[in-house]
């Protein structure tokens, strides 16, 4: 027999997100939040937009086009993430931003929660698995600090030296619905999905992990799914300005039809940040190696995760990323 081997190297380099931030106060009550971001093909979309209103007692209400809790990837902003970027988990199975009403409510040092209803689905930013829009959906997050009392250290995900230990248990759950007649007579689609996080934060390290499953159901019953996912990362800071860092990202196939194999990438990075108080401001290298051929997986081939379409072999990246905000 034979076999034949296909070797190819991509090269090139992106600005992945560009994005402007406007937030103020109105009042001490009223509280207002808008982002527009460029994306990696240069176009300008209204990313988030909504007025919150500060209740009473650490209760909030945020009305407009935001992010909902459910997991706790998805909720940080990227410069505050261990690695370079979101996790193939994340992009593939994360509601993304979507219209709608939350609500949350710290009630002490050791419990808070959110609960929404809104438009967004799975995957919103991304053909599969979900369309772009659904009639409804309804999420709710808790969390509870298994250990510590502080909830400013799970802002990010690196666990700065000098910061207060913390370990954090996170639970989320959601529900969309879509119909669509205008394609397919009486079609309807319900989307589950259920986040758990464990999270470890200490001085000078950092630990995120976290498992989900998601299932859909189609009223004629041919694509019904149930898909699964893990992500994970250490950080370990071996100065106050140098972060090492290893993840683990798996999007599992399930039972889904039109996937053959699952998707599973570890990898390592090293990230430098010149300033102490700040995590808007790095320069990070990162390496990640797939085995699977990515056109076989559910996870669509994106630029921002350091790969790119193939339906012939496995890929490894090395990129190089310079980050700043202001």
């Amino acid at each position: 027999g034979s076999e034949m081997c296909i070797r190819d190297r991509t090269n090139g380099y992106s600005m992945a997100r560009t994005r402007i931030f406007l937030e103020g106060d109105f009042t001490d009550k009223i509280y207002y939040h808008i982002r527009m971001n460029i994306n990696a093909t240069s176009n300008m979309e209204l990313f988030v937009a909504y007025l919150q209103w500060n209740i009473k007692n650490n209760m909030k209400l945020r009305a407009g086009k935001q992010f909902m809790a459910l997991g706790r990837e998805d909720w940080m902003y990227p410069e505050n993430l261990a690695s370079m970027e979101f996790s193939a988990n994340d992009f593939t199975y994360a509601i993304w931003n979507s219209f709608g009403f939350q609500f949350h409510h710290q009630v002490n040092d050791k419990f808070r929660y959110w609960a929404s209803i809104g438009n967004g689905v799975y995957g919103g930013r991304k053909p599969y698995p979900a369309p772009e829009t659904s009639d409804i959906m309804l999420t709710a997050r808790a969390e509870f600090q298994l250990m510590g009392t502080n909830w400013g250290i799970w802002d990010d995900m690196l666990g700065r030296k000098g910061q207060d230990f913390g370990m954090l248990l996170g639970a989320g759950a959601a529900y969309n619905h879509r119909s669509d007649t205008l394609t397919i007579a009486d079609y309807s689609e319900n989307g589950y999905q259920i986040n758990v996080d464990y999270s470890v934060s200490g001085n000078g390290y950092q630990l995120f992990t976290q498992g989900s499953m998601t299932s859909r159901t189609y009223n004629d019953g041919l694509l019904d799914n149930t898909v699964y996912g893990f992500y994970g990362t250490f950080g370990y800071w071996f100065t106050k300005k140098v972060f090492g860092y290893t993840r683990y990202d798996l999007v599992l196939k399930g039972d889904h039809k039109l996937a053959s194999e699952n998707y599973a990438s570890p990898g390592l990075g090293v990230s430098y940040y010149p300033f102490t108080w700040t995590n808007r401001v790095r320069i990070s290298l990162e390496y990640n190696h797939l085995n699977a051929k990515i056109n076989n997986t559910l996870v669509v081939p994106d630029g921002s995760l350091g790969l790119v379409e193939s339906s012939y072999g496995g890929q490894q990246s090395i990129r190089f990323q310079l980050q700043f905000g202001f």
